[in-house]
């Protein structure tokens, strides 16, 4: 009777040690987690921040495109007239950029 006694209580505490470890692991794993969910949210942040500045800059370099696209069509215009008439026409283009 007193080895099974001994036996339970031997047996006990080893669950109670494998409890213990897998408790303890899982709270490692999950701190972990959150460190890694801390970090993500960072990056995420400094992404949208950089998305939104590339954003910004492409809505700047479209804008100029489109500007210089009306004024190539102004100048073909009036290379087409010149070559047809031989004369200048008038154009009100702004100075080239330096």
């Amino acid at each position: 009777m007193l080895r099974v006694v001994i036996t339970a209580i031997i047996a006990a505490g080893i669950a109670g040690a494998v409890l213990y470890y897998i408790i303890s692991r899982d709270a490692a794993i999950q701190q972990s987690q959150q460190q890694e969910i801390a970090s993500l949210n960072n990056q995420l942040t400094t992404l949208q921040a950089e998305n939104e500045n590339l954003k910004t800059a492409l809505a700047k370099v479209q804008a100029e495109e489109q500007n210089l696209s009306a004024q190539n069509d102004a100048l073909s215009k009036a290379i087409a007239q010149y070559k047809a008439t031989g004369k200048m026409p008038a154009l009100n283009l702004p100075y080239p950029p330096k």
